[in-house]
Order: C-alpha cells, then sequence, then structure tokens
C-alpha cells in the first residue's frame, strides 16, 4: 500500500511544538465550549406577553403552512 503523502515530513520534529501548540489551544476551546456556565437564552427569563407574542408567531406560521399546504394539494 503507497502512502499518499511523506509520514516523516508530517511527524518532524521541527513541527512537533506548533503541532502540540495548535492541539493546545484546539482542546481549550472544546473545554471552554462545555463548560457548564452562564448562556444568555437560558438565564432570561421570558415575561407573560414575550411568551405570548411567541405563541401568537408560532400559530400564525402553523395556519399560513396549513393553508399553503391545503391549497397545492
Amino acid at each position: 500500500m503507497k502512502v499518499p503523502f511523506n509520514l516523516r515530513r508530517v511527524l518532524a520534529p521541527a513541527d512537533l511544538p506548533t503541532l502540540f501548540s495548535n492541539l493546545e489551544r484546539e482542546l481549550e476551546t472544546v473545554i471552554n465550549v462545555l463548560q457548564p456556565g452562564p448562556l444568555g437564552i437560558v438565564e432570561h427569563k421570558f415575561s407573560d406577553s414575550e411568551l405570548d407574542n411567541a405563541k401568537a408567531t408560532v400559530a400564525r406560521a402553523v395556519a399560513s403552512w396549513r393553508k399553503a399546504a391545503s391549497s397545492s394539494h
């Protein structure tokens, strides 16, 4: 089986510090994303009027979708 790239070049000792540095940054990003913490949408307490407005918007969208679906058949 022929390898399409030079494995020695990929793992060259001179490239190891850069490789480890990039890996460290990627791991830090993953850890930061996975850490529990405050998210704006989770912490936001929606008011009754905001909830009512959202429900009405969804109801209008569903009614519009049903109307369009029934007229296309």
